[in-house]
């Protein structure tokens, strides 16, 4: 009951909402849509969203929160969150995966939590609670994009790229949903205030590897290295390239290891470099027709203001898969 506050905001997973920029034009023109005269948030925090809420012409607000010391009803929303009539849900829920708990050495205090939440992060579950609701905007981890929670009630999704919280570069989206089912193409996914397309559009874009190809990923002795990530210079993006050209001492590569890795694979000596100008090639037009969205958001932001991205192994290994068809076009290949 008398954390410190760093302890009570690790714990509650709460990052306030100070910055208003988040709030586009079609996401204003989605709340105001739905007629709602209640702004309700039941994560209210410090009561920022509620304020903003004011700002743009709402006279009730409803708010609630576990924090006593906020004020507001006291409510635990993780486990409940009760339908509020002629209400438009905005919030920003706590962000806490299992991992991170752990790792924090908080789980004991959230493991009530994780015990009926069904995802990898409590912010999943929040949503979940959420959708008791006709209509709602959340402010929510830019990972949504890519996980399997379903997607059905949403009516847009919007990455934004600029940094929202001034205590964490936690990468997010927002997105808007209403009380009706719906099929991913009538789903918008937006970048800042651009419409990038439908969601269905880039679920078909996904790159899934065969494994037709014997490959293993955290190889030292591999013939492929990959950065995985994107550095702050734009002009060192994700890429692959051989072992002896990456600035990284490749004994430190572990099992775990998902930022720089050397990949073993079954192809011969003077196929490599084809297969990296390939591979490089490939990655290029891939990122660009998905505008980034199907790769995993990293903390921090390009010295141009874009979001860094991460390429998953698996998407990495299909790169690499088409890569070794292109340059064996007669080659066998075999299950693995």
């Amino acid at each position: 009951m008398y954390m410190n506050l760093a302890l009570k905001k690790r714990t509650l997973g709460q990052f306030f909402t100070k910055n208003p920029f988040w709030l586009k034009k079609h996401i204003l023109e989605f709340i105001k849509s739905t007629k709602a005269n209640i702004a309700f948030d039941p994560f209210a925090g410090d009561g920022d969203l509620l304020n903003l809420a004011k700002q743009i012409g709402f006279k009730k607000m409803t708010g609630l929160d576990i924090d006593r010391s906020l004020n507001w009803k006291i409510n635990d929303s993780l486990l409940n969150i009760p339908k509020v009539k002629n209400s438009v849900l905005i919030t920003n829920p706590p962000y806490l995966t299992n991992y991170s708990a752990k790792r924090k050495g908080i789980y004991d205090s959230v493991k009530k939590y994780f015990d009926i939440c069904k995802y990898d992060d409590l912010y999943q579950l929040a949503v979940e609670k959420c959708l008791s609701n006709d209509f709602g905007v959340m402010i929510i981890p830019e990972t949504f994009i890519n996980s399997g929670f379903p997607k059905n009630r949403l009516i847009s999704v919007t990455i934004i790229e600029n940094q929202l919280f001034n205590d964490t570069e936690n990468p997010v989206c927002v997105i808007c949903f209403d009380n009706k089912n719906k099929l991913n193409d009538k789903i918008k996914v937006y970048k800042n205030d651009k419409l990038l397309g439908n969601l269905s559009y880039f679920e078909k874009m996904r790159k899934i590897p065969h494994k037709n190809i014997y490959m293993k990923f955290n190889s030292p002795k591999g013939q492929i290295a990959l950065r995985a990530v994107d550095t702050t210079n734009p002009q060192k993006p994700i890429s692959f390239m051989k072992p002896e050209e990456i600035d990284y001492d490749l004994s430190d590569i572990k099992h775990s290891s998902r930022l720089i890795t050397v990949i073993e694979l079954e192809a011969k000596n003077d196929a490599i470099d084809k297969m990296i100008e390939y591979s490089n090639d490939s990655l290029v037009n891939f990122r660009k027709k998905t505008h980034d969205v199907l790769l995993s958001p990293f903390k921090g932001n390009k010295k141009n203001g874009e979001r860094r991205r991460r390429l998953d192994y698996l998407t990495a290994r299909a790169i690499l898969e088409d890569a070794y068809e292109f340059v064996n076009p007669d080659a066998k290949l075999k299950l693995f």
